[in-house]
């Protein structure tokens, strides 16, 4: 099995990470696709005024975001789309004070002439049950 989708899913994670700690709104908002669908774990973004409101909050707030992914299992791949998921560790870091939660997401991303454009991530926390 060719195992090219992992250099191009870490190429993915890591565009995203410099976006987001960029805290670059404009380059986050291209980098999705219209439409799109952005879950996170702190709401949602189905729509493209959903997807500015949620990147709008993680750029502006003011502890960095990170993602430490140490796993990623692809479910898709041809030409022109990857999808896979991710596996590791959330981030908030903020003078000096570091809080990490198990992180899992997915990505089902398409190529465009530029790059890589994502049409789905759903990330979140998982919760152990009570």
């Amino acid at each position: 099995m060719d195992e090219s989708w992992r250099a191009n899913a870490r190429q993915i994670l890591d565009e995203l990470q410099a976006k987001v700690s960029a805290r670059d709104l404009s380059a986050l908002l291209e980098f999705f696709e219209d439409p799109a669908v952005l879950i996170g774990i702190a709401g949602d973004g189905r729509t493209h005024d959903g997807r500015r409101e949620y990147l709008t909050a993680i750029t502006t707030q003011p502890a960095n975001v990170r993602w430490d992914w140490n796993e990623t299992v692809m479910f898709y791949e041809c030409d022109s789309a990857l999808g896979f998921a991710a596996f590791g560790e959330f981030v908030l870091a903020d003078e000096g004070l570091e809080v990490r939660a198990p992180m899992r997401g997915t990505f089902f991303a398409v190529r465009a002439s530029d790059g890589w454009r994502l049409r789905q991530f759903h990330g979140s926390i998982p919760q152990v049950p009570s």
